[in-house]
């Protein structure tokens, strides 16, 4: 088993900190960091990370995700990484090594399901054995969902089909759109349900007066769900969840619309000239929405348990904030602040909810980035 023999110079390290959302994470920290907490911020440009540690006044690392030996040495100086350095199967493989390896708790934005299923076939079994949490999709891909569905699940008690209904308003940013192109090109794109139940693509919400279409992050998220079901062994403690996800249109026309636009998402990121089409139009690396436009976003979670007509219990989450820039940096930086305050209850590559229960939705309760109703 695995034991540090010094204390860690840092708290927290930032990677990935001089990227669109590495910046919006960064000035998260230093608004929501407790007194004392030591904290850096670390990428691959010296000068860019020395330009961004001063206006902070934190100390700055270089470290290459695709140098073996520079985030090792990150990894041995922290007790915990945060990560905005995707695409993660491109820079991530040897940073969530190094974690593993030196007993740093880890966590990070990704949504790449392949190769977050390839990191718990490396490391799950050994950082459970040391007490190490690696959490991936500790954004809004996905703890809005797993939080949301596992505080039902606990209000329910017994086993529930529930289904999630997004309304969202926000931008895209550069480093976001080229994860998605990096899958395409790597042909890991993840498409389709998750779950054993299968929902039509269009379909009415009676007791919302709504129409569900598809979601494009519903794969990801219904993912995360049954993997905090089996983590957290519900069926033993008998309220186990079957979770589907869509977006929440309202009216049949638009519902149509949104599963035509990804139908037609999917299709370009899964073709070459349809990438050099998203690539040329859209944000490049670095690029993201106005302030303006972060600020005014949105995301709306519904939550309808049984019968979609007559639903035995509905709860709404409404989070303030553009999904994909602040939204997501909210979730990271708590769960980042979570795990550097021991709330982690385990080891292994765990889902938020998984690695730290109850903790992060009181933690993003508690700071007004979501309200429950």
């Amino acid at each position: 088993m695995f034991t540090r023999t010094t204390s860690p110079e840092f708290d927290l390290v930032l990677q990935g900190a001089t990227g669109f959302t590495g910046r919006l994470a960064a000035k998260e920290i230093a608004q929501r960091a407790p007194s004392g907490f030591r904290w850096a911020v670390a990428g691959r440009s010296a000068d860019r990370v020395g330009q961004l540690a001063a206006k902070f006044g934190v100390p700055g690392v270089v470290a290459d995700g695709l140098n073996r030996s520079a985030v090792d040495q990150l990894a041995r100086r922290t007790r915990v990484v945060i990560s905005c350095a995707g695409p993660f199967a491109r820079y991530g493989d040897h940073l969530v090594d190094a974690c593993a390896q030196n007993g740093t708790h880890y966590a990070d934005l990704t949504g790449e399901l392949p190769w977050i299923q390839r990191v718990i076939e490396r490391h799950h079994k050994s950082c459970a054995g040391t007490n190490t949490a690696l959490v991936p999709c500790a954004g809004f891909d996905s703890v809005p969902t797993d939080i949301a569905v596992h505080a039902m699940a606990q209000e329910l008690g017994e086993p529930a089909r529930i289904h999630g209904f997004f309304t969202i308003k926000g931008g895209l940013n550069g480093g976001t759109l080229h994860s998605g192109l990096a899958l395409g090109e790597d042909g890991e794109l993840v498409g389709g349900k998750t779950q054993t139940r299968e929902d039509p693509p269009v379909f009415p919400i009676p007791s919302l007066g709504r129409w569900a279409a598809p979601f494009l992050m519903a794969p990801v998220n219904e993912w995360v769900a049954a993997r905090t079901d089996s983590l957290l062994d519900r069926e033993s403690q008998g309220y186990q969840v079957n979770y589907s996800e869509h977006l929440s249109e309202r009216s049949r026309f638009r519902a149509h619309t949104m599963a035509s636009l990804l139908k037609l998402s999917n299709g370009l990121l899964a073709h070459r000239a349809g990438r050099q089409i998203l690539r040329a139009l859209g944000p490049k690396p670095g690029e993201g929405p106005s302030e303006s436009s972060i600020q005014n976003g949105f995301a709306r979670l519904v939550l309808l348990a049984g019968d979609l007509l007559a639903p035995k219990l509905t709860r709404q989450w409404i989070w303030s904030g553009d999904p994909s820039n602040l939204i997501t940096v909210r979730c990271l930086v708590q769960t980042g602040l979570a795990l550097a305050a021991g709330e982690a209850s385990r080891g292994g590559v765990l889902t938020p909810v998984a690695a730290l229960g109850d903790r992060l939705g009181e933690r993003l309760l508690e700071i007004g980035a979501v309200t429950v109703s």
